[in-house]
């Protein structure tokens, strides 16, 4: 076999036979082949940029592939055919294999949120725990590595391990739960709840549970429906959310802490009927509570619009009586002012006239002066008797 390599118009002779007519292939600058020679079975690697015309004899293994780039984020992880051995390549560079070395894969760097956590498993089985709160919180996974993955449970029931966790979050979060409870009256209600809780200790919770969130919901579900046989519905209804609190956040469960994790506050985030019939029932329970609620709150309105009404009633009498007090005390003081002034004159007229013996009638008669002339003033009609004004009527002959 031989090959002829145009560009030329070739004529066979008759001792030949055209078995194949192959294209020329074309590498790119980061492009390689791997190139087989099928009669000693040899490798070599071919590198870009260049035209390769396989021999007769040669064939190409498998289709042009691109060169990895190897640079801070990646990393090439490399199995050596003549060993077996594997090999990570973290040297930054455009990495060619050899022919004696094939790409098992391409690993991009961890990096680790300093709430995260991750779990590597070494070559030997046994568990790494990579924080993001350590010093070196990014890194490549070594040969023979494994990133540790869980399942755990979803849905709003619990009911199916579809949850892949590989990185783990080590801060508060939330979590749905919807279950069946019978009360001691045999109702039977559908529970939803909410949890708020918080992974503590990932080393001790991947070595006694695989779900976490399973775990908890269905330890918090079985002492729920414990405790919830022994109360009838009216009981329940009147104090779910105390209820539930007691139940899930008893302080001499350990169940939690040995598992790693911290249930910081359960709420009941809806309850219904199993039983469409019983659910009606419900609902109008729920609308009269409601509705006496309202009623309530309208009273108290009421109450404390009259309490505002007859306290300002009772701050304006307060009021009114300090004014009148006022009042009083002022017309005393007036008339005390009054007095005294009157006193001083009368005093003063006395003793201005003090050898005169008529002196009092005197006085007598300048203050009836002073109030027929304070009395001409006004337009009353004033009437005089003859002894007001000792007025007397005589006759005389003419």
């Amino acid at each position: 076999m031989r090959n002829v390599v145009g560009p030329t118009l070739y004529f066979p002779t008759e001792l030949d036979e055209v078995i194949q007519k192959k294209s020329a292939v074309t590498l790119k600058r980061t492009q390689y082949a791997t190139i087989m020679d099928t009669l000693s079975g040899n490798i070599r690697i071919q590198k870009g940029e260049s035209i390769i015309i396989l021999k007769p004899t040669e064939q190409l293994v498998g289709d042009v592939k691109d060169a990895v780039n190897i640079d801070e984020d990646h990393a090439v992880l490399v199995r050596d055919n003549k060993t077996g051995q594997l090999n990570l390549i973290t040297e930054q560079q455009v990495f060619f294999p050899s022919s004696d070395q094939k790409i098992e894969d391409v690993r991009t760097k961890i990096r680790l949120d300093d709430y995260q956590v991750v779990i590597v498993k070494d070559e030997n089985g046994k568990f790494i725990f990579k924080k993001g709160s350590d010093k070196e919180s990014s890194f490549f996974l070594q040969p023979y590595w494994e990133l540790l993955s869980v399942l755990w449970s979803t849905g709003i029931n619990k009911d199916r391990k579809a949850l892949k966790i590989t990185h783990f979050d080590c801060r508060p979060q939330f979590t749905w739960y919807d279950f069946e409870i019978r009360t001691r009256d045999n109702v039977e209600l559908v529970l939803g709840l909410t949890f708020f809780w918080q992974i503590i200790d990932v080393e001790k919770m991947i070595h006694m549970t695989g779900d976490a969130v399973g775990d908890l919901c269905s330890h918090s579900r079985s002492i729920i429906i414990q405790s919830a046989s022994k109360v009838s519905l009216e009981e329940f209804l009147s104090q779910f959310n105390e209820f539930v609190l007691k139940a899930v956040m008893d302080p001499k469960d350990e169940f939690s802490s040995k598992r790693g994790y911290r249930i910081h506050e359960v709420e009941v985030r809806s309850i219904t009927c199993k039983d469409p019939n019983t659910q009606q029932i419900l609902q109008e329970i729920i609308q009269e509570t409601t509705n006496r609620l309202a009623r309530l709150q309208k009273q108290d309105s009421e109450n404390e619009t009259m309490i505002k009404k007859i306290e300002g009633d009772i701050a304006a009498e307060k009021m009114n009586s300090e004014l009148s007090s006022l009042k009083q005390k002022t017309r005393q003081a007036e008339a005390l002012a009054i007095g005294q002034a009157e006193a001083m004159r009368v005093k003063a007229f006395m003793d201005g006239v003090e050898d005169v013996p008529e002196k009092g009638e005197i006085f007598n008669l300048l203050r009836k002066k002073e109030i027929l002339t304070e009395l001409s003033k006004g337009k009353a009609n004033l009437y005089f008797t003859p002894s007001d004004v000792n007025l007397s009527i005589q006759s005389k002959a003419p």
